[in-house]
């Protein structure tokens, strides 16, 4: 698994307690949104469970690929209920939570005025013991 388990049990532990609203899959008849998915396609619903889900079964191949799941999960609640929804604004907090998770767990952080740093090696050396 390129995610490692317990950055999965940091992302799920910090997130915030308003993140229940994507905590499962949207139920358009127990929400009384019937129109849910006129509006976004089933394939690409997403939600935490299913997120962890893909997780806990390594179907990530990067880091990317579990971001990419977070911003389409954020999109469609964005896309559905409006930007300056409650829930919009709740998906903005979580997605931007994640980021900041993320960015926390593998070292990066912003640099100012595009300084790249010391560049990093491309290729792993095999060291002789």
């Amino acid at each position: 698994m390129c995610i490692p388990g317990s950055l999965t049990t940091t992302l799920l532990i910090y997130l915030p307690c308003s993140s229940w609203i994507f905590r499962e899959p949207v139920d358009p008849v127990l929400l009384g949104i019937p129109t849910y998915f006129d509006v976004i396609s089933r394939k690409d619903a997403r939600d935490l469970k299913t997120i962890r889900q893909k997780l806990d079964s390594d179907k990530y191949d990067s880091v990317e690929t579990f971001e990419a799941d977070i911003d389409l999960m954020t999109h469609n609640a964005i896309t559905f209920n409006g930007a300056d929804s409650d829930v919009g604004k709740i998906a903005v907090a979580l997605r931007n939570r994640v980021t900041e998770l993320l960015d926390i767990k593998s070292g990066s952080k912003k640099r100012k005025d595009g300084d790249k740093g010391t560049p990093q090696p491309t290729k792993k050396i095999k060291l002789g013991v």
